[in-house]
């Protein structure tokens, strides 16, 4: 999951979410809080009920898995070397 403000539009739906018996991965790098310590409080309290902090590029590796994935590979190795430059 991602959101725009950590501490409200990340942890409510996140809180519901695991409620409904769901797994959440909040990718930690892809959202911000209103302040550093509200994003800390907000990721604290997802991980308190059982989410999982992950970033954008795990996530986005983990969901590609493969590298000898010819049809999708190259896209992804040009989305992640732009955005972390190498």
């Amino acid at each position: 999951m991602i959101a725009l403000w950590t501490e409200v539009c990340l942890v409510l739906p996140a809180l519901d979410t695991l409620q409904e018996g769901f797994d959440v991965y909040a990718a930690v790098d892809a959202v911000g809080g209103t302040s550093r310590e509200a994003h800390r409080a907000g990721l604290q309290r997802i991980i308190q009920a059982g989410g999982i902090p992950i970033s954008w590029i795990q996530l986005a590796c983990e969901l590609h898995r493969d590298w000898n994935r010819e049809g999708t590979a190259p896209g992804l190795a040009d989305i992640v070397f732009a955005e972390v430059g190498h």
